[in-house]
């Protein structure tokens, strides 16, 4: 016999548990406006390479007919060759491009490609992978993966700098090695799980039955954690300045990598990015426990009682960065190497400053910001072995082994 579906109107007040939307924020109302968007890739696909060049020296130099020569730094109206796309210095009477001197420096792609490249990555909310830039635009794995490795560097040298002075918020995240190895290749959820039992260092002592003595219940699960951690583990610091229009979130990130959040690790990045005048507010850690001594304020909230305490101590704004990042290691990059985990980071720092910019002037931002730092230090000649050695981490630069190939490696002969 068939019964008839339930409307919903019909079910108990106390059954209508719907999942907990989340709420509209003023970035996505941004996201939405017009104001978003306005610059394409059909605008791209429009450029010539001569446009492309004028339009990177616009970014880049402010103008497209005085700059400044990248070989002896004479500020004039130097001369434009039209068909060789470069200029000639009247200083020095050398010629250079709108890439001399930059990353990009004897790039072999044309500037439309690049842009339009590099157009595609930035939008993406918390990245867009090697792989599928080199499907979207049909280039070669090694290159694409170089170019937007050299975005990061960009942004890792020219982005994350400077001090900060004002309200800062504070909060460190485990990534890599910690929860990735229990849980890789193994099936997730289920409800077949046996009831869970009570820890036994929760348990009460009990008594030997043939000495009588008194045996304590084992050690807690952390006790001595520290050693049982991974190798390859690490801790993200971020700091985020907040805004002091309401609503509108952080204005600024800076973001470190380190082993351990310890007050060693801690007080060193925030020694680093934020002023003494600044006010720092934080999590329950102790290890922030010396921040009122080098800072005008420390706050600091429980997490384990609430989000926010009466004061106004919060570092949700820390937090939604971390959320950003686990979403682009976990989800898009998938588990990027330590290496250059320093560099990953930067990138969704700036992804996170830039959020409420339109497309093109994001697309301005960040060629302005890459493009200033000179010569490409960890990617020139990567292709030829020259590869970076170390680690940047805020205890200081340590050798780092890389995931590819070993040096001598040759391919298997065909049987």
């Amino acid at each position: 016999m068939a019964t008839a579906a339930l409307n919903w109107g019909d079910l108990p007040t106390n059954e209508k548990k719907l999942f907990p939307l989340r709420k509209r924020t003023g970035t996505a109302a941004f996201h939405l406006s017009k104001d978003a968007v306005d610059f394409g890739a059909e605008d791209l696909e429009k450029l010539t390479e001569k446009q492309a060049v004028l339009l990177m020296a616009e970014t880049v130099w402010g103008s497209t007919k005085e700059m400044s020569c990248p070989h002896c730094a004479t500020f004039d109206a130097h001369y434009f060759y039209s068909r060789e796309l470069r200029w000639k210095c009247k200083c020095c009477d050398k010629k250079f491009s709108v890439t001399s001197k930059t990353v990009f420096a004897d790039r072999k792609l044309s500037l439309v490609k690049i842009l339009k490249i590099a157009y595609s990555w930035a939008n993406g909310a918390s990245g867009k992978p090697a792989l599928q830039l080199r499907r979207d635009w049909n280039v070669g794995y090694p290159t694409v993966f170089t170019l937007v490795h050299k975005l990061r560097e960009g942004l890792l040298r020219g982005f994350n700098v400077g001090v900060l002075c004002g309200v800062q918020e504070m909060d460190g995240m485990d990534v890599n090695g910690r929860r990735y190895r229990e849980k890789r290749n193994k099936p997730q959820g289920g409800g077949g799980a046996a009831k869970p039992k009570i820890p036994e260092h929760l348990l009460k002592p009990r008594v030997d039955p043939e000495t009588g003595e008194i045996l304590g219940p084992p050690k807690p699960p952390k006790f001595g954690k520290a050693a049982r951690q991974p190798e390859d583990r690490r801790i993200l610091l971020v700091m985020r300045q907040r805004g002091v229009a309401k609503g509108k979130g952080a204005v600024a990130t800076r973001i470190a990598v380190a082993k351990t959040e310890s007050a060693k690790t801690v007080t060193a990045m925030a020694q680093q990015y934020a002023s003494a005048e600044s006010v720092i507010c934080s999590d329950e850690d102790p290890a922030y426990g010396s921040f009122w001594r080098l800072f005008s304020e420390h706050k600091s909230v429980a997490h384990s009682k609430t989000y926010s305490g009466p004061n106004g101590a919060n570092n949700n704004q820390a937090e939604s960065f971390n959320w950003r990042m686990r979403r682009a290691v976990e989800g898009i990059y998938l588990n990027p190497s330590n290496k250059y985990l320093k560099d990953y980071a930067a990138e969704q720092a700036w992804r996170e400053d830039t959020r409420r910019l339109s497309t093109s002037k994001k697309l301005r931002h960040l060629f302005r910001t890459v493009m200033s730092v000179g010569l490409s230090d960890f990617w020139r000649g990567y292709s030829h072995g020259k590869h970076r050695e170390e680690e940047l981490l805020i205890e200081g630069a340590v050798p780092a082994k890389g995931r590819g190939r070993p040096k001598g490696w040759k391919p298997r002969p065909p049987r």
